[in-house]
């Protein structure tokens, strides 16, 4: 055992977990100043711990011993959440990025027409932008806020601002002043909420061709409320947000403009997110395209993330049956090579993209196939090389080519034969055909 090559490994994997030398000391019963030798490279685990450091780190026994830091695909940078499929990804990146130049566009004219009408300093700026279902968001934003519903139930948006941030634009001191009265909403709509509301008229309406109408942003037909409990709002349709931040004095609160899917499918149909259209502009801005050199030879996908693989007698792939698949909804996904399940691990998206991640090490039994008819169920695919292959462990991330919320492919022989959405039938995962190719 290399003392010195044992305690990089050792300090490298610790530091992907996120874990301090203590912790890592009291899960193998050491003092921490014990791993901090190891690290160091003054001293070698005991024998007897090596099991419980491998079973801690995802990785073999001999991985320790050698010193060899597994490789894992580099996600420094994205944006990694557990992947629900009951509320699938519905908006794509591209989608969401628009709505962000928008909200730049929204605080540059209120830190200049707030700033006049308040004559102090007032800063906002763009916070984020989310998709979510409608009681995701409206269970967490506060109870006592200014809201203002478009007509978000019919195609439209509403508008929520904090209290504190609300009182303080109209001079008043939330913790003397928190009642929220008609006169405030109104104050507010009048002085405040219209900068906002022109805002998206003017980029909305004008990018759609005024295909969305104008009448659709008029302060006149807005519902104001002193708390959200008056929305009336579905609670599991999708929705985007805008959440733009301020601070005002010394009080800081949040924007927040949520679009129902009814406004975005307008939006996106009028052209507001781009439409390609037949002079290759998108949205009026320049499309960039990557080519493949015809010489080049890429890769194919040599590892799988699968739902399973089955029996291809009696299934059904006409458009419209459901395939009720074996494995449970929180039960990982198989991570296939050669034939072979080397992982399972929980579904992620990465960026716009479905990844995996690794739920397990890789000592368990693998499972191997040796059918020679099957149907396999794919959630989607990549290619790693060998050493990127022996390098997954648990906690590591595998970004796939599939974009997240995309259908999942059932295939039969090598070959695509249908397509489908992913369900949830009781508490099992399940397959909606969509359509069959020939």
């Amino acid at each position: 055992m290399n003392a010195e090559k044992t305690g990089l490994l050792i300090y490298e994997m610790r530091n992907r977990k996120g874990m301090t030398q203590k912790e890592l000391a009291e899960k193998c019963n050491v003092t921490d100043k014990a791993v901090s030798k190891w690290e160091r490279g003054e001293g070698c685990p005991d024998v007897s711990v090596l099991p419980k450091l491998a079973e801690i780190f995802g990785v073999e026994v001999e991985s320790i011993l050698n010193g060899d830091i597994p490789i894992s695909q580099d996600v420094s940078g994205k944006k990694i959440k557990d992947y629900d499929f009951r509320q699938p990804d519905r908006y794509p990146r591209y989608m969401q990025r628009e709505l962000w130049i928008l909200g730049e566009d929204i605080c540059r004219a209120m830190n200049q027409d707030f700033t006049a009408i308040l004559n102090e300093r007032c800063e906002f700026w763009r916070d984020n932008v989310d998709q979510m279902v409608n009681w995701e968001f409206l269970h967490s934003i506060p109870q006592k806020c200014f809201f203002y519903d478009f007509d978000f139930a019919n195609g439209g948006f509403t508008v929520e601002v904090d209290p504190q941030l609300a009182k303080a634009l109209l001079k008043q001191d939330f913790t003397k002043y928190d009642l929220i009265t008609s006169f405030d909403l109104e104050v507010f709509k009048q002085y405040f909420l219209k900068t906002v509301i022109f805002l998206l008229q003017e980029s909305i309406c004008s990018r759609t061709g005024g295909k969305i109408a104008a009448e659709k942003f008029s302060l006149d037909n807005t519902s104001s409320a002193a708390n959200t409990n008056t929305a009336r709002q579905e609670e599991n349709r999708m929705m985007l947000l805008l959440g733009l931040k301020g601070k005002v004095g010394s009080e800081e609160g949040w924007i927040n403009i949520q679009f129902s899917d009814t406004i975005i499918e307008e939006m996106l149909l009028g052209g507001f997110f781009g439409d390609g259209g037949s002079n290759g502009i998108l949205g009026g801005k320049i499309r960039f395209q990557n080519l493949s050199n015809i010489k080049s030879r890429e890769q194919p996908d040599n590892v799988f993330v699968e739902f399973g693989r089955f029996r291809p007698e009696n299934v059904c792939l006409e458009p419209g049956t459901i395939l009720i698949l074996d494995k449970k909804e929180n039960e990982g996904l198989n991570l296939v090579f050669e034939d072979r399940v080397i992982h399972t691990g929980k579904t992620v998206s990465i960026d716009d993209l479905f990844g995996l991640e690794i739920a397990e090490t890789t000592q368990l039994n693998d499972i191997v196939y040796d059918e020679k008819d099957f149907i396999s169920i794919q959630l989607g695919s990549a290619y790693l090389t060998k050493q990127e292959i022996a390098g997954l462990h648990q906690g590591s991330y595998l970004i796939l080519k599939q974009r997240a919320g995309e259908m999942t492919l059932i295939i039969r022989a090598g070959k695509v034969v249908a397509r489908g959405e992913i369900c949830i039938a009781d508490e099992n995962f399940a397959i909606r055909v969509v359509e069959v190719v020939s």
